[in-house]
């Protein structure tokens, strides 16, 4: 039997995925391993527990981001499609050079442009409540589309974090740094964006992954080893990237199964 990996028990958690011989060959794995067991319980109660309460942000977050919104899409409606297809291209080529990066902010820009519909057609609901089967088809395409963005930031955050707990000699310092800072801005847009959906245990599990994407970030060029290696330790001794890939892994399954 081939080694049963940490998606392969998600997907075993929700019963959805995975072939009858399959879930029967983990079910029989789980009465034999001990370990195993350990790692599915961690998993089920991470899968499971609530989030813990919002915190409450800072004095004219929400304006701002709509601000920014607005900004985005009277530009965007200013210009042809085709003209705004480019410039965006365009825009996100001048600004980003490495492609590490270009990769890492395309996630951002892609997710204000997709969910900007969504996020208007919310915004006037609350102004003029219309109660019909037709007005909550924006909303579920938006919660779509904003799951795979997160699901692919959520794997470029686990790389970083991969990167920073192995990368001993620092030959890798400069590189993840900056692609962390990209992913920095990426997360707090969709912390704000999960919030505003009513997703409020994915916002509070992205803000509390901004610190840490801020230490590989603000990680100095000329920083010690032994700089390094309170952050490597962190990494290694707790379960965030657990977290991280586990996360990752539930809202994979869950856009699967809302399709």
């Amino acid at each position: 039997m081939s080694p049963i990996n940490d998606n392969e028990l998600v997907l075993f958690h929700y019963r959805d995925g995975l072939d009858d011989r399959r879930l029967g060959e983990i079910a029989a794995a789980l009465q034999a391993s001990e370990s195993l067991r350990i790692r599915y319980t961690r998993l089920c109660e991470l899968l499971d527990s609530a989030g813990a309460a919002e915190p409450v942000p800072a004095d004219g977050f929400e304006q701002r981001l709509w601000a920014g919104l607005d900004r985005r899409m009277a530009n965007l409606q200013a210009r042809p499609a085709g003209i705004r297809a480019m410039a965006r291209i365009r825009d996100r080529l001048d600004a980003v050079f490495a492609p590490r990066l270009i990769w890492a902010g395309g996630f951002a820009m892609a997710l204000l442009i997709a969910l900007a519909t969504g996020f208007m057609v919310g915004r006037n609901g609350a102004q003029q409540p219309v109660a019909s089967e037709s007005s909550a088809a924006p909303s579920r395409m938006a919660d779509r589309i904003l799951d795979g963005y997160v699901a692919g930031h959520l794997r470029a955050t686990e790389g970083v974090l991969l990167t920073a707990a192995n990368d001993d000699g620092g030959d890798l310092l400069a590189g993840n740094r900056d692609l962390a800072q990209s992913l920095v801005e990426s997360n707090r847009l969709y912390a704000a964006a999960a919030a505003r959906s009513g997703n409020l245990r994915l916002a509070d599990f992205l803000r509390q992954l901004e610190p840490v994407l801020l230490e590989v970030a603000n990680r100095p060029a000329s920083s010690t080893v032994e700089d390094r290696q309170g952050l490597r330790d962190y990494l290694r001794n707790t379960d965030l990237l657990f977290q991280v890939r586990a996360t990752e892994s539930r809202i994979d399954v869950a856009s699967k199964r809302s399709l």
